[in-house]
């Protein structure tokens, strides 16, 4: 029986028990974490896309370079267009250096050898191994040496690279760089090749009576009764650090490597 004005007890509740606090905070903390992961998968991702983009493009722009002096150079029998001088350290080389026939104007003798201002260099900057420079010599009028006398195409080279006459051209800041095992100075990774078809061998082989001018291995089997047709194919490599950081590469870039190419046609004459 109940009392006259009695109401049943009812029950408030005020506030969240320590239970419930901890469950939500636990909530709110996971919520937390897995937003800040995807932030930074988000972050990586952008990184990488913008790195490999950028590296892509400055890898662009050097082989364009490359190419257009290559396709537009000039050749003849004592200078095949385009050689690469390859520097030695200890007991390791690298072609890094690329020389093309590539004047302006009209050649001083088309026929024969190139002048200095008529020849473009590329190869990483000593002094700064990440960059990759084209460099020319406006006002140089010397005959170039013979590309058989390495000994002074490599003085001439490192006068090229380090005078201060020379102009150079910066192509990209992001070649990667190494120290070679048995030297002091890093170096920038940039390769190039040069193979002549016919080859030079090939070509000796004529001179010397002991292969017959139709018995040359001309490109595409095309030559006349007084030329053939040679080609100077330049290949070229470089491994370009973008940027971007991986947890899987304590050092922070993984290099990418570019390859190109281009190609210069040519008759040589009996």
């Amino acid at each position: 029986m109940c009392l006259p004005n009695s109401h049943p007890r009812q029950f408030v509740r005020r506030a969240l028990t320590l239970v419930e606090l901890l469950i939500a905070m636990s909530i709110v903390g996971l919520m937390t974490a897995a937003l800040g992961a995807l932030a930074h998968a988000v972050k990586v991702s952008s990184d990488y896309t913008d790195g490999t983009t950028n590296a892509t493009q400055q890898a662009r722009v050097a082989f364009e370079r490359i190419s257009s002096a290559v396709n537009q150079g000039l050749a003849s029998e004592s200078f095949p267009g385009a050689i690469v001088y390859a520097d030695t350290v200890g007991t390791w080389t690298y072609p890094d250096t690329l020389v093309v026939w590539h004047p302006t104007g009209a050649a001083a003798n088309p026929t024969g050898m190139p002048q200095f201002n008529e020849i473009v260099v590329y190869c990483p900057n000593p002094a700064i191994p990440s960059q990759l420079l084209e460099i020319t010599s406006p006002t140089d009028t010397r005959i170039v040496p013979p590309v058989t006398d390495w000994a002074t195409w490599s003085t001439e080279l490192t006068n090229l690279k380090t005078g201060a006459t020379s102009q150079k051209v910066l192509i990209t800041d992001l070649l990667r760089t190494a120290m070679p095992s048995s030297g002091t100075v890093a170096r920038g990774a940039a390769r190039f090749l040069v193979e002549l078809h016919p080859t030079a061998t090939d070509w000796a082989n004529f001179r010397a009576g002991t292969l017959a001018f139709n018995n040359v291995p001309w490109v595409q089997s095309i030559y006349g009764s007084q030329t053939g047709l040679r080609q100077t194919w330049v290949r070229s490599e470089l491994q370009l650090m973008p940027g971007y950081n991986l947890p899987s590469d304590p050092s922070g870039q993984v290099a990418i490597p570019f390859l190109g190419s281009a190609t210069l046609y040519w008759n040589l004459h009996q």
